[in-house]
């Protein structure tokens, strides 16, 4: 059965939230979509959130809209009234499903990084998803989490309000529970540290299933099967704040879970009197001596290269160096003061930038 001309349905359909979804085959791309219907008159204002949404959307990690379409198949029960919305075809399980499991730090890491990510790139459109939980996620088999379910997307805004509480328990902010609400991205903030907190715990504490939830008695983050470093705890420990205002963005989130992740994958090109040396995991140290002039030792910390110790007079970028300070990702340090001119000898420091790899 042919769909619009284009859309070859497959298989069974399967019902998500309030709406209806078609597997598809789209027969003039050769790709898999999925149509997902939405009743049309009852919860128009829904349907367009959600499409609002999704047209807006360019991220690796929420899914794509391809089409609109404003349809009718009897035979599949759909009204002509039904909108219905074509997008990416996510084949993989939910991140409610215990098959997918994180077995070590690295892998959790991973996990909500991704999320992060993905959320960051929504709130970046000033969009708030207010559906985040572990079943609108899904991971496909090359380990690529989406984010998806828009149906209570509402842009950010002086629109941004509900009367009647619409959300899941465990994972809605409590200022979702009060009458005629009004939120911010910070309720997308709330609903991700639940989220990871139920991935890495398989569960979710007590305090969380309240209704509203209420304040966390410990940061349970800090006792998951792996250990966490301290500062990852902390911020997704953070998100769960009662206070929507002391909630972190999402994109310092990200940030903070790519920066662990990256943990020992840099790599530094020091170039000195014609020798070139690298600074990485394997040769965290180096010094550099130029006589009665100046001296310096960088170190790689696995986060950081920076000035580990210096005397005399050394300059990075024509700035005096100062001992603990970080390095950028390409500068020169001079050894020697300015006033010396063609006794002075420079380092050149060019950082490569790793990126993560799923």
């Amino acid at each position: 059965m042919l769909i619009a001309d284009r859309y070859e349905f497959y298989g069974k359909s399967y019902v998500g939230g309030m709406a209806r979804v078609l597997p598809c085959k789209d027969t003039v791309l050769e790709r898999d979509v999925a149509i997902k219907i939405m009743p049309g008159s009852a919860n128009r204002r829904r349907v367009l959130d959600e499409i609002s949404a999704l047209l807006k959307m360019r991220s690796k990690h929420v899914v794509q809209v391809y089409d609109i379409l404003k349809i009718k198949v009897d035979d599949l029960a759909i009204e002509v009234d039904d909108l219905a919305i074509v997008q990416e075809f996510i084949d993989g399980k939910d991140l409610f499903d215990d098959a997918l499991v994180p077995g070590s730090a690295a892998e959790y890491l991973k996990m909500v990084w991704q999320i992060a990510s993905g959320i960051s790139d929504i709130h970046a459109l000033d969009v708030i998803h207010r559906d985040i939980k572990p079943n609108n996620m899904k991971m496909d088999p090359e380990g690529l989490i989406k984010i998806f379910d828009f149906g209570l997307a509402r842009d950010e805004g002086i629109s941004a309000a509900t009367v009647g509480f619409i959300g899941t328990r465990g994972f809605a902010a409590p200022e979702l529970y009060q009458h005629d609400a009004k939120f911010t991205a910070a309720v997308d903030v709330f609903a991700f540290g639940s989220s990871a907190l139920y991935i890495g715990l398989r569960d979710l504490p007590g305090e969380l299933l309240c209704q509203p939830p209420i304040a966390l008695a410990e940061n349970y983050f800090a006792k998951l099967p792996f250990a966490l470093a301290g500062e990852v705890a902390d911020v997704l420990n953070s998100c769960l704040d009662m206070d929507p205002g002391k909630r972190p963005l999402m994109k310092n989130v990200r940030d903070v879970l790519a920066k662990h992740l990256l943990f020992d994958r840099h790599k530094a090109l020091v170039v000195f009197n014609g020798k070139a040396s690298y600074l990485d995991s394997n040769n965290r140290t180096v010094n550099l001596r130029l006589p009665s002039m100046g001296e310096v030792g960088i170190s790689y910390d696995g986060f950081s290269f920076l000035i580990q110790r210096q005397s005399g007079d050394v300059f990075v970028n024509n700035r005096r160096a100062v001992v603990g300070e970080k390095l950028p990702g390409a500068c020169v340090v001079a050894l020697g003061a300015p006033e010396k001119t063609n006794l002075r000898r420079y380092i050149t420091f060019d950082l490569s930038h790793p990126e993560i790899v799923l």
